[in-house]
């Protein structure tokens, strides 16, 4: 994981590999790290895994930041699959890699 912010307060995330309840304070601790009112992008090209405990943690951070946009950059087919059905999809956007 790795957490970048811009002169202007937004926040440029890179996860990778697998999000499941073994990384849940790892991902819990960096989504509550991030403040402010401007735009967070999550670049998602090398997740391969999430259950729901990352749905949580994401969802946590969106609650709390309704105000901000949110995008997630090149998420793989099986996770754009699990936002659209739990109908997530319209709290964040969804942008290719």
């Amino acid at each position: 994981m790795m957490i970048e912010r811009d002169s202007a307060g937004a926040y440029d995330i890179e996860l990778s590999g697998e999000y499941d309840l073994a990384r849940k304070q790892e991902l819990a601790a960096l989504f509550a790290g991030i403040d402010g009112k401007t735009s967070i992008a999550i670049d998602m090209r090398r997740v391969t895994y999430v259950d729901s405990t990352f749905l949580h943690e994401l969802i946590t951070m969106r609650l709390r930041l309704q105000e901000r946009s949110v995008t997630l950059v090149g998420a793989q087919r099986s996770v754009v699959r699990i936002l659209h059905l739990a109908k997530l999809d319209r709290f964040f956007i969804l942008q290719p890699g």
